[in-house]
């Protein structure tokens, strides 16, 4: 399941053992009785992509640096988020203890401040190494076996962290049947709500050519048919592809969240999103990483369906 990181010292985040079992039941905002925490707002993070040191660059970016600028914006907010989401590939490549040990220093002041932590698992993650590093937030009982699975819940809307990781640094996904049988139980369970899918491959909706491989998610084709057919899902958020853009697929909405770490193209944004959630649908708003990107301060309202 995501990592939820409940307000904890830093000493115990990183070597404490909270236990914490997820379920269904859990669906209660832990900021609840937190005045400055806004329970509609959701910082909204993806491909962090955080090496073992922070001196290491990619694409003359320094993603540990990326990140750390982003967490300052965070704690610095006067309205807390009611958490902050990696929608997953937090390591570097291959999801190694030390990269997960400079994650876990680098957001360890949105820990202090108490803001609550969730993490999906992306193609360059690695399950164990997280669980080690960031000490005392494997779940006792996962929701699905061997799978990074969980529910929140805001005053307008549940959403659904999903883990997509089939291989470590191999660059396609996969829900898999058990998975997406759990979620579509999950959201029979909880229709009173809108809810929104959060997890970390693209949907490819058709496959790869003869000799070219899968890059986004391989079972898009079983996945949709599910959240289509369910009005209450109205969004799904995924990364992956390093390219901010908010496009649909029929009435649904498709939020592609920008990099903190490096971008695929020229000019391309890359920083973090702010999520205000509505009665009847989402207030995005785009904080790149340099202030004078041309898109920073971007807005886009977002009606569900």
């Amino acid at each position: 399941m995501p990592v939820h990181a409940l307000p904890l010292s830093r000493r115990s985040f990183l070597t404490g053992t909270v236990a914490g079992t997820a379920s269904l039941a859990m669906l209660q905002p832990t900021w609840a009785a937190d005045s400055a925490n806004n329970p509609n707002f959701l910082a909204l993070l993806s491909d962090t992509h955080i090496p073992n040191t922070p001196d290491v660059t990619a694409r003359d970016t320094n993603m540990t640096r990326n990140l750390k600028q982003v967490v300052r914006e965070l704690v610095a907010l006067k309205s807390k988020p009611a958490g902050v989401i990696i929608n997953g590939d937090c390591a570097y490549l291959k999801g190694l203890a030390e990269d997960y040990a400079n994650l876990a220093n680098c957001v360890a002041p949105i820990v202090e401040s108490g803001l609550p932590l969730h993490l999906t698992m992306g193609n360059h993650d690695d399950r164990s190494p997280l669980y080690a590093a960031l000490a005392g937030q494997k779940p006792e009982r996962p929701l699905v076996d061997s799978k990074h699975v969980s529910v929140l819940e805001t005053p307008h809307a549940n959403l659904f962290l999903l883990d997509t990781l089939t291989e470590v640094n191999v660059v396609t996904g996969k829900l898999g049947s058990a998975q997406r049988q759990w979620l579509a139980q999950a959201l029979d369970a909880h229709a009173d709500k809108p809810a929104i899918i959060v997890a970390h491959h693209n949907p490819q909706f058709a496959p790869p050519a003869e000799g070219a491989r899968w890059t986004g998610m391989q079972d898009t084709a079983e996945f949709f048919d599910l959240i289509t057919s369910r009005q209450q899902v109205k969004a799904y958020i995924f990364g992956h592809s390093h390219n901010w853009s908010v496009t649909k697929s029929g009435d649904l909405h498709l939020i592609n969240l920008p990099p903190v770490a490096y971008v695929f193209g020229e000019g391309k944004p890359n920083g973090w999103v702010q999520a205000e959630l509505h009665t009847d649908g989402v207030s995005l708003q785009l904080h790149t990483i340099s202030a004078a990107h041309p898109q920073n301060g971007e807005q886009v309202h977002l009606a569900w369906r």
